[in-house]
């Protein structure tokens, strides 16, 4: 019930008194512009109505609010508050950015002499553009000055924090993009000007003006996620949505410098092809590539860097992992897909040249050549660093300098999904152009007619098939490699590991567990302990020392049996795992459990064991579908 009126009140009260502020900004707008006359009054009607009917139904709910939160520290506590401070707040920091960016950009263009817009929102006045500024500040700082009082009175939780850093690494993300979107924008107008003298005043200053607001957002947010993460908090050192955040913007701004180092090192490899010139100058055509592969450039290295600092000073925790597994594979993918792609086509470009060359030579295929080539010059960094590295991780003994053991690395879906799909990719390309090298070799010995690029069809396809089983060949490798490595790990992991099971009956039960734990962990260490004659004959164990168990990493047994008292004392002092089974006896009922068969309790018995050996949680056999 709380929860509901939690939602009721802050919604009520976050769109009440977003309406208000907007009608607040507008009326502003209106009195300045000095249009306050017979045909504003329809406006002007309304504006006022939306302040006089909204502020009483904020006021209420706000009041009621802060009321409970006032009595009631759970209320402070909510993270329905939390996200209702949060929202609100960066609804109002959304116009406050835009608005100071456009005065900026006046700016800039009076300085410069540039044209100024003449369509909305860019033809409000200064005044105009204030009043928006003032509303939502006000609004906003009053918001963070009850925020303020809430850390002050509320112990610090995780779903707070969550919601402020969610808060910060939006308005990090906004500033970054204004400011690669101006840097960009920026270099392009001043390369273009100094090659052609194009009027460049107006691009000038809009791109100065987003450069120069996007940098104070992006540092003054990301400043205070770096002072939380230098602070040696463990929640912000594990932050899952920062290293999404810095993984996020790593690959796409390694994307866009590989993308445009891709153009220009095709243009500059058509130039020294004989590529004759375009009438358009050399710095213009550079114009589009070149501001990319630098803003792109930049950005992408200094987020590297915070990365590999992050690193230094905090291992990975497993979700964190995942996030930095999803990217090294994705661009090790991508990579290895532009490699193979050029190298293809600028194989089957040289076949073409060796048996039907065009009459008019290499400037056929000159922009082809070019293209393939780029993208094996490019393609090629791009893939074998973060390759080499994932593999480094994947194949080192002991734990990474991340923090993930390289049997966890190995065992990623990540890793299983990347391989084999590189397997399956290659082995569909050596199926079907294996299938057409044989369809042309045997319509050229039934004699049929033969296209007249018959030799060149055949060796592409021979071309496809022996990369794309060399590709298939090397990622097969890799898998059994991984398969083996796993082995051994299993098998060590095993060896280290001892079980005890006791029986004090006939030893049917112990005997059944011995069975299946050699059968589904082959080498481990079992250590059979029978409580009467009859258990030590059948299971060939021993009978009962406390030393046994002593140094036991798992005990196993029924419940009676675990229950004596001759050795109960000494099971609860070890440091084992105990699995106690609930096996039924007459008169005997497990209320809320169901009751299984004891080739049921045993199966569930060594998966539990199979489970923590594996460093994951025991589950229990109740959870699962049978």
């Amino acid at each position: 019930m709380k929860t509901v009126q939690r939602i009721y009140l802050y919604l009520v009260s976050a769109i009440s008194l977003t309406a208000i502020t907007w009608a607040v900004i507008l009326l502003a707008r209106l009195v300045l512009r000095e249009e306050i006359g017979r045909g504003q009054l329809t406006e002007l009607a309304s504006l006022l109505a939306v302040i006089i009917v909204g502020l009483p139904i904020f006021l209420f709910h706000w009041f009621m609010a802060q009321r409970l939160a006032a009595k009631d520290i759970e209320e402070r506590a909510s993270i329905i508050r939390r996200i209702f401070f949060g929202g609100l707040m960066a609804t109002g920091a959304t116009p406050i950015i835009s608005n100071v960016y456009r005065l900026v950009d006046n700016l800039f263009l009076a300085l410069l002499g540039g044209i100024p817009k003449t369509y909305y929102p860019y033809n409000l006045t200064t005044g105009e553009h204030l009043a928006a500024i003032i509303a939502w500040g006000i609004v906003w700082f009053y918001l963070w000055r009850e925020l303020q009082i809430d850390n002050r009175l509320v112990p610090r939780r995780g779903d707070h924090l969550g919601v402020r850093r969610l808060y910060l690494l939006a308005f990090s993300q906004v500033g970054l993009v204004m400011v690669g979107l101006g840097g960009i924008g920026l270099l392009r107008t001043l390369m273009q000007s100094l090659a052609t003298g194009i009027n460049w005043q107006t691009p000038v200053a809009d791109s100065s003006a987003q450069l120069l607001v996007g940098c104070g957002v992006w540092i003054t947010h990301w400043l205070s996620l770096q002072r939380a993460f230098a602070s040696g908090d463990p929640a912000e050192e594990r932050s899952v949505l920062r290293k999404i955040y810095l993984y996020l913007n790593i690959f796409v701004f390694s994307v866009m410098a590989v993308v445009s180092a891709s153009l220009l090192l095709k243009r500059l490899i058509e130039l020294a092809l004989g590529a004759p010139p375009t009438g358009e100058p050399l710095l213009s055509q550079l114009s589009g590539p070149l501001p990319l592969l630098i803003v792109g450039g930049v950005l992408w290295a200094y987020h590297w860097y915070v990365l590999r600092q992050d690193a230094e000073r905090a291992p990975e925790v497993p979700r964190q992992a995942s996030v930095r597994r999803v990217y090294a594979y994705l661009v090790a993918a991508i990579g290895l897909g532009v490699l193979l792609s050029g190298i293809v086509g600028l194989l089957s470009l040289l076949i073409d040249l060796l048996t039907t060359p065009a009459e008019i030579g290499l400037a056929y295929y000159r922009e082809q050549v070019a293209l393939f080539a780029a993208m094996i010059v490019v393609g090629l960094p791009v893939w074998l660093p973060p390759w080499r590295n994932i593999q480094s991780l994947a194949l080192t003994p002991d734990v990474t300098r991340q923090g993930a053991s390289a049997a966890e690395e190995r065992r990623s879906t990540t890793r299983k999904i990347y391989l084999y799909f590189y397997v399956l990719v290659a082995a569909l390309a050596v199926f079907g152009s294996t299938g057409w090298f044989v369809f042309h070799l045997l319509t050229a010995l039934l004699g049929a007619d033969l296209p007249e690029d018959f030799i060149t069809q055949v060796l592409d396809a021979l071309v496809i098939a022996l990369l794309s089983g060399g590709v298939w060949v090397y990622h097969w490798q890799v898998l059994r490699q991984d398969g083996t490595l796993e082995q051994r790990d299993k098998a060590r992991r095993l060896a280290e590991v001892s079980v005890v099971v006791i029986d004090g009956n006939e030893g049917e039960l112990g005997l059944a567990i011995i069975q299946q734990l050699q059968h589904d962990l082959s080498g481990i260490q079992v250590k059979p302990i029978g409580l009467t004659s009859q258990a030590v004959a059948a299971m060939s164990g021993q009978p009962w020392s406390v030393e046994g168990v002593n140094t036991a990493h798992f005990i196993v047994g029924s419940w009676q049996t675990l229950s004596l008292p001759e050795i109960m004392p000494a099971v609860i002092s070890s440091p084992a795992l105990k699995l106690a089974i609930p096996a039924t006896e007459p008169n005997w009922v497990w209320v809320g459990v169901r009751q299984r068969t004891s080739a049921y309790y045993v199966e569930q018995t060594v998966r539990g064991i199979k489970e923590v050996i594996e460093s994951e949680e025991v589950s229990s056999g109740s959870e699962r579908k049978d």
